[in-house]
């Protein structure tokens, strides 16, 4: 996943500070439940019809609004600023550029995700996580998205925050995700070739990952999705 690609060229003054604040701006109403539901997924794997999965998917889907877009965005601006003013400050810069979200509509689609569903803004942010804790800018196929947004939406589907939270609350947490999904990928290629810059993006990736209930080196990425690691 090449996400890194919508976004301008002064990305690259963000830093990997800006990855460790990102975390603070999910919302604990809506990702406390899934948390020990995703991570049981990679690590026993489960089936589900493809009907079933079509109609969880569709609820997760929200109709967002554009004021409440520039809300969010400037929520993870403040949020984002006591870990780190300098980075806040150049985010508030590139959300100034324009609409960073929908810039992010046809890279998805490339992939098969949309920008203004839940479940594949949590696929979104767990593939770069990964990645991130990597240190692996690789592109990953359609067929390994789908994978791993089947593994999102069967585990999503069992908590009743998901399937009850309004447009509000998804959009948040949608966008919250797509954001922190793009600032780890422009990290990663910002700290190519720099070993220490690397190492303390992966820390970051890990620990925020392991704050929503998800053990980034317990799995590998597969084109059947997350697998526990051998």
């Amino acid at each position: 996943m090449s996400l890194r690609t919508v976004l301008p060229v002064c990305v690259a003054l963000l830093v990997p500070g800006v990855a460790r604040a990102q975390y603070q701006m999910i919302s604990p109403m809506l990702f406390e439940g899934p948390r020990i539901s995703l991570q049981d997924h990679v690590d026993r794997g489960r089936s589900a019809t493809s009907s079933t999965l079509q109609a969880d998917a569709r609820s997760f889907a929200y109709r967002p609004d554009p004021a409440r877009r520039r809300a969010n965005l400037a929520r993870f601006v403040d949020r984002s600023r006591a870990a780190d003013p300098q980075g806040a400050d150049n985010l508030a810069a590139l959300f100034a550029q324009g609409d960073l979200i929908e810039r992010m509509r046809p890279e998805l689609a490339k992939y098969g995700l949309v920008i203004d569903n839940v479940a594949d803004a949590y696929t979104v942010w767990w593939i770069a996580a990964w990645q991130a804790s990597r240190g692996s800018d690789d592109d990953v196929s359609a067929a390994t998205a789908a994978a791993v947004r089947r593994q999102v939406v069967q585990s999503m589907a069992s908590t009743t925050a998901f399937g009850t939270a309004g447009d509000a609350a998804k959009q948040e947490m949608a966008e919250a995700l797509l954001v922190q999904g793009v600032l780890l990928s422009a990290a990663l290629e910002q700290a190519r070739g720099d070993r220490e810059q690397e190492a303390a993006l992966s820390r970051a990736a890990i620990q925020g990952a392991r704050g929503m209930g998800i053990d980034l080196m317990a799995m590998n990425l597969t084109e059947r999705g997350f697998v526990p690691a051998q």
